[in-house]
């Protein structure tokens, strides 16, 4: 029996951990859903409770920041740690309130609403891309990596053409992002990849100024920076590349996911064929039952306690996403993919002062996808039940998906 005075490790380059990840979430909060363990050379408090890291999420008292102005020693003090330091998910009030005020207007329903053509005119062409291959294709590269990229250009007003390279380096940032262990290595490539994208949105950004109106995402943003008060230029180009950073990679993880999920569980397919309506719930369901990001973070506030733990203030804490969201005290059959789960209020997009600001655009993406998946690829299959996984602690993914769009 594990208890909170324990270490345990999360040894994501584990075979057995990386084989069932879930297993190993289940085995974790039975034992103790507020445990112990190590995070980049830091002592943390692990916890896997859906009741734990809601609490954590939704009080203000806990923050992303240590200390205000203080950040990892371990993200360095090149490009990545600039973009880190700027991150909206990384600053805490007064900053983030801020920049989420000036950032949220590109993801309010006016604005979503305004993009729902577009969308999904690029979502159904991908499916229909796909309906005309023979044989095999590798879901991963052929949609789940073109469709989020196409999508991100097009809010950012960069060349849709650069879709297919531009956004394939966005991976090397996950190290800095990662709640795992970093290496010398990864470090050098998420500076790298950092930089590349300073260039790269900053081009964009000359180009475009003067030329948008408050009514574009992007617009509302340049006139923010204009008046030289509300926006850095710093803050500017970081806050649109992770935009980029929300459009892509966690919209890819997830689209891979349903896909893999559905196909999986063909009752399930075979149902959203006969009821497209149930899209945007199967698309909730797909989040819950395996949530792109498996684990964020937070310093605890003053007087915290969990499970009956009094946590020090300042101590890190590692929130399990994924754990919570199959925790059998906050939902029923957690481990069973189910679209039609009532009160399915998961903590994929977070919750409190931090949820994420690009649920709304994941959301008009997944359940156009699901709504016109099942109709235009009626007789998808899965060709390989165990697909290749990265091992990365925190941003958990398919890295290959065979699929047969016409069958088998």
């Amino acid at each position: 029996m594990t208890n909170a005075a324990e270490v345990v490790r999360l040894d994501p380059s584990d075979p057995a951990f990386g084989a069932d990840r879930h297993a190993a979430y289940r085995r974790l909060r039975e034992a103790a859903p507020v445990a112990r363990t190590v995070v980049n050379g830091q002592d943390s408090w692990l916890l896997t409770g859906y009741a734990e890291v809601e609490k954590v999420l939704k009080s203000p008292a806990n923050t992303v920041q240590p200390h205000p102005g203080e950040f990892p020693a371990h993200i360095g003090s090149g490009p990545a740690a600039e973009f880190y330091r700027f991150s909206l998910p990384n600053v805490d009030a007064p900053a983030h309130t801020r920049l989420r005020k000036l950032a949220s207007p590109a993801f309010q329903p006016r604005s979503v609403k305004r993009m729902r053509a577009w969308v999904e005119e690029i979502v159904t062409a991908g499916l229909d891309e796909l309906a005309g291959r023979d044989g095999v294709v590798d879901f991963v590269r052929e949609y789940a990596m073109k469709i989020p990229a196409l999508i991100a250009c097009r809010l950012l007003h960069a060349p849709m053409a650069d879709a297919a390279t531009v956004l394939e380096r966005m991976p090397g940032l996950n190290a800095v992002l990662s709640q795992g262990d970093i290496t010398p290595e990864q470090l050098a490539e998420a500076d790298a990849t950092a930089q590349f994208y300073f260039d790269y949105i900053g081009d964009i950004v000359d180009t475009l100024r003067g030329k948008l109106d408050e009514d574009d995402p992007v617009g509302a943003l340049l006139l923010a920076e204009a008046d030289g008060e509300r926006l850095s230029r710093t803050e500017l180009v970081v806050t649109l590349v992770g935009f980029f950073v929300a459009s892509y990679h966690t919209t890819m993880v997830a689209m891979t996911n349903a896909v893999y999920a559905l196909t999986s569980n063909k009752d399930q397919f075979r149902a959203l064929v006969g009821d497209p309506s149930a899209a945007r719930a199967a698309w909730e369901e797909n989040l819950r039952f395996e949530a792109p990001v498996h684990f964020v973070w937070r310093y605890a506030g003053a007087g915290l306690e969990l499970g009956g733990i009094p946590i020090p203030e300042g101590d890190h804490l590692l929130l399990g996403l994924a754990a919570a969201n199959r925790d059998p005290a906050r939902f029923e059959r957690p481990d069973a993919f189910d679209p039609r789960r009532p009160d399915n209020r998961h903590l994929a997009f977070t919750a409190g002062g931090h949820f994420c600001l690009g649920a709304p655009l994941s959301r008009l993406e997944g359940e156009i996808l699901l709504r016109e998946l099942p109709r235009r690829l009626p007789d998808l299959e899965l060709c390989d039940a165990e697909p290749p996984r990265t091992t990365d602690l925190t941003f958990a993914m398919i890295s290959r998906l065979d699929v047969a769009p016409r069958g088998r």
